[in-house]
């Protein structure tokens, strides 16, 4: 028996983005059963004004309270997660608002959670909770933006992300560098997403909140898993602003401290630190440079 999948977004905007991870969705070789769309204060999703409607699967869309500080990423996951859930579906696959699903990318995911399909003899089994991740590769802006994307030839246009080792379809490593998720497209069982409780929702605006989860997977003795072919596609975004960014890192280290009793030793902070913009004090928690 199949098992029924979900695919779990969130947006604010960018609805061009959206719309192509719906395109993505659509010519894969597995669709999904069910296109969970948190709005993070969208008018447009919440007023049903985009045409994201299929007959291929179900479109829930569902709005997440949202206050003037920041855009609750956290929250937004867990909504998504909780909504799957009670709607019956066993397989989540969690992919950020600009990310396009590859070809196989689904049928890869469902196969990884459920132990199915090429290598799953050599499927690993971690003691916990499992995150389920796939190779994340970046995609230059379309050449011609009404168009779009040529779904066919995502993998010749796109760039390689460092540090994401080459997996076959089929092929598994175990990753257990929590440290370094960026949770840009993952997938868990239902019955490992409650094991873990979900996202701290301490956490608003984006930074560490999905290193906090890895985390916790950790913690629960479970591992992040890399999974040969099941391959997503970034869009661009637009760039950060550097005092945003550094309101929220300070914001976010003050909530990591708090839950796990030591300063955040991650890549983001590190690389806000070596611009100048964050610095230790002589306690050594990061503030402002």
């Amino acid at each position: 028996m199949t098992s029924s999948l979900a695919v779990l977004t969130m947006t604010r905007g960018n609805h061009e983005q959206l719309l192509g991870q719906v395109d993505g969705i659509s010519v894969g070789s597995r669709p999904a059963d069910l296109h969970v769309v948190v709005s993070m204060g969208d008018r447009d999703l919440t007023r049903n004004r985009l045409p994201l409607g299929t007959d291929r699967w179900r479109t829930v869309v569902r709005p997440v309270q949202t206050d003037r500080r920041a855009l609750p990423y956290a929250a937004a996951r867990n909504l998504a997660a909780q909504t799957a859930i009670e709607e019956g579906a066993e397989v989540l696959v969690f992919l950020n608002a600009s990310a396009i699903p590859g070809g196989r990318t689904l049928e890869r995911y469902a196969e990884a959670v459920t132990g199915t399909g090429p290598g799953a003899a050599d499927r690993p089994e971690p003691a916990g909770p499992t995150m389920w991740c796939g190779p994340v590769l970046e995609l230059p802006p379309p050449e011609n933006p009404v168009v779009g994307y040529p779904f066919g030839q995502l993998r010749d246009i796109a760039v390689p992300t460092p540090g994401v080792p080459a997996l076959a379809p089929g092929q598994y490593e175990v990753d257990r560098r929590w440290e370094l998720c960026t949770g840009c497209a993952f997938a868990m069982s239902a019955q490992d997403w409650q094991a873990v409780g979900g996202y701290c929702t301490d956490y608003v605006g984006h930074g560490l909140e999905d290193v906090d989860f890895a985390r916790a997977v950790h913690e629960a003795g479970g591992a992040r898993v890399w999974v040969g072919g099941a391959t997503a596609y970034q869009q661009p975004v637009p760039p950060t602003d550097v005092a945003d960014e550094v309101r929220a890192a300070l914001r976010h280290a003050d909530v990591w401290r708090r839950r796990w009793g030591v300063e955040p030793d991650v890549p983001w902070l590190q690389r806000l630190q070596g611009q100048g913009h964050v610095r230790r004090d002589g306690s050594g928690r990061f503030v402002a440079a």
